[in-house]
């Protein structure tokens, strides 16, 4: 796959946070480059993150909703790191985060590192990794990854999360059964689901 050029200036529509970000970076640049950063990254006059609660592990509603979690409390540091005031954008899934950031509707989002992500957006080293499994009933034939890539096998995951694009380009065939996007409701039914070969 070619890769972008990457020699131009990043300009803020094409950076995400999928790492320690300003946070480490700042502590050691000097007051042009903090300057700089702070200029590219909060034109608004704000540095406006997004904040994904489709993944609790990144952020999550305190008990009078306010966003919290480890992806807050980063977008905070960075612009008090740039002296900015935060703008914390809410979305309910990665998908509408990426799409969010191509749009240009935010400045900094937190989202799993991804080759199709890349084409729209720059990256900095991660600063949490993120183990996925396959859930499977108790009894299940399949007991190792390499069971799930086979005729008739049903995998369910949330339509544009980082586990789609994965699984999209690793089991073959990737055909779709359905496809749906995660509303609202965690209580709903939500996810994309594969099955080999389609009905």
């Amino acid at each position: 796959m070619k890769q972008p050029d990457r020699s131009h200036a990043i300009d803020r529509r094409t950076f995400c946070a999928a790492g320690g970000l300003l946070l480490a970076g700042c502590a050691g640049t000097t007051a042009n480059s903090q300057a700089a950063a702070a200029a590219e990254l909060g034109a608004t006059g704000k540095l406006r993150a997004a904040i994904n609660f489709g993944n609790p592990i990144l952020a999550n509603r305190g008990a009078g909703g306010e966003p919290r979690g480890v992806s807050v409390d980063l977008a905070r540091e960075a612009a008090r790191r740039l002296g900015l005031p935060v703008e914390l954008v809410q979305f309910n899934s990665a998908g509408n985060v990426v799409e969010a950031v191509k749009a240009r509707q935010v400045d900094m989002a937190f989202v799993a590192i991804d080759p199709v992500r890349a084409a729209d957006m720059e990256y900095t080293a991660p600063y949490v990794i993120i183990e996925g499994a396959y859930l499977v009933r108790n009894g299940s034939p399949l007991q190792r990854n390499e069971d799930v890539d086979r005729t008739g096998t049903r995998v369910v995951v949330g339509k544009g999360s980082a586990y789609d694009l994965y699984l999209t380009r690793e089991l073959n065939p990737p055909r779709w059964c359905a496809r749906r996007p995660r509303p609202r409701s965690r209580t709903s039914s939500w996810p994309r689901t594969w099955t080999w070969p389609p009905a």
